[in-house]
């Protein structure tokens, strides 16, 4: 259950920051485009520890 609720985090994470950039670039407020930003590289960060996760797991099993 923990692979899913990291993946699921990750993944809402990319979409809600690639969101807020649009949103702060069609309207011009920079601080939330980078704030979009911010979250979006917290999504992929957490995508990427699920990967190692994985991987972890396939180095202990064989």
């Amino acid at each position: 259950m923990d692979r899913f609720k990291t993946m699921l985090s990750g993944r809402t994470n990319m979409l809600l920051g690639q969101l807020k950039q649009e949103i702060g670039y069609a309207t011009g407020l920079r601080r939330l485009e980078r704030q979009g930003i911010a979250q979006e590289m917290r999504g992929f960060s957490q995508t990427a520890r699920l990967h190692r996760m994985a991987a972890m797991e396939r180095s202990e099993q064989g």
